[in-house]
C-alpha cells in the first residue's frame, strides 16, 4: 500500500492540513482540509472515504470535494462511518442551508451513498480487508486497520486512553500504527477533556502493545510539534518513532 499524508495536523496555519490521509489512488480516510492538495483528477479518482468521525477537521473537505466535482463525476463515492456520523452529515452539513443535499444530487443516482459501520465490523474495499477499530473521544469515533497481502497500518482515529485497543493490535501486529498526540503532559487535563493523548499518555499505551510496530504520531497541535516529538523520543527510546509530515508518502 501506498499512504500519502496530505494533512495532519492538530489545527490549521500557513503549511498546516487537518487530517487527510490518501491509500492508494482511490481511497480517503477523513476528508479534512488537506483534501485541497489533490488535482481535480485526483479527486476524480477518490471512490471510496472513510471517515472516523464527524468533527469538522475531519469532515469539512468533503462537501468542498463534492461541490468541485459534481458535474464531473464519472462514479458515486462510497462513504463508511458510523451512524451517528452519517447522521450529523446528514442534519447539518447536506441540509440545503450549510450545503446542498449531495446525499439526493443527482437525482438518478447520487454522488455519494452511505454506509454505517460499527467498531468490530471487517470489510473489503479496493482490495484491501478493513477492520474497525475502537476509539475514545467525546463523540463517537472509530479507527481503522487496513491490510493487504503485503502491508498493514492502523489508524486510531482521534483518541484518548483506548484500552480496547492493544488486545486488537497484538492480534493483527500491523506494520505501523499512526495515533493521535495532540498535546504536551502540561497540557494533561485538556487532552483528558477532549480525547486526546499526551506524550506520556502514549508512553503507558504502548506498555500494552506486544508488537514493536512503527509509530507515527499525528494530530499535534500548532506550536506544541517540537516540544511533543521531543517527550515522546525521551519516554520511548526503544521505539522506532516519529510524527507524520504533510505530503509524506508511506510505501508499506
Amino acid at each position: 500500500m501506498k499512504l500519502k499524508i496530505l494533512g495532519c495536523s492538530g489545527g490549521i496555519g500557513k503549511g498546516l492540513k487537518t487530517t487527510t490521509f490518501k491509500v492508494d489512488d482511490s481511497m480517503i480516510i477523513d476528508p479534512g482540509t488537506g483534501m485541497e492538495k489533490l488535482t481535480l483528477e485526483e479527486m476524480l479518482s477518490v471512490r471510496t472515504i472513510l471517515i472516523t468521525h464527524a468533527h469538522l477537521d475531519h469532515i469539512i473537505g468533503l462537501p468542498l470535494m463534492l461541490a468541485t466535482i459534481f458535474d464531473q463525476a464519472r462514479h458515486q463515492i462510497q462513504i463508511y462511518a458510523l451512524p451517528d456520523v452519517i447522521s450529523a452529515l446528514n442534519t447539518h452539513i447536506f441540509n440545503w442551508t450549510v450545503w446542498p443535499d449531495y446525499t439526493q444530487l443527482p437525482e438518478d443516482k447520487p454522488i455519494i451513498r452511505m454506509h454505517s459501520l460499527q467498531a468490530g465490523d471487517e470489510l473489503t474495499l479496493a482490495g484491501k480487508h478493513i477492520q474497525v477499530l475502537p476509539a475514545a473521544h467525546p463523540t463517537p469515533t472509530v479507527g481503522y486497520l487496513l491490510s493487504d497481502q503485503n502491508s498493514s497500518f492502523a489508524f486510531t482515529g482521534d483518541t484518548g486512553v483506548n484500552p480496547q485497543l492493544w488486545p486488537l493490535l497484538n492480534e493483527k501486529k500491523p506494520q505501523l500504527v499512526i495515533i493521535d498526540v495532540s498535546f504536551t503532559d502540561d497540557q494533561g487535563e485538556l487532552a483528558q477533556l477532549s480525547g486526546h493523548l499526551t506524550p506520556s499518555q502514549l508512553a503507558q499505551e504502548l506498555t500494552h502493545f506486544e508488537h514493536h510496530a512503527e509509530i507515527r504520531i499525528t494530530h499535534l497541535k500548532p506550536g506544541n510539534e517540537d516540544m511533543i516529538v521531543a517527550r515522546c523520543h525521551e519516554l520511548l527510546p526503544e521505539w522506532t518513532l516519529d510524527r507524520l509530515h504533510h505530503d509524506e508518502i508511506i510505501e508499506l
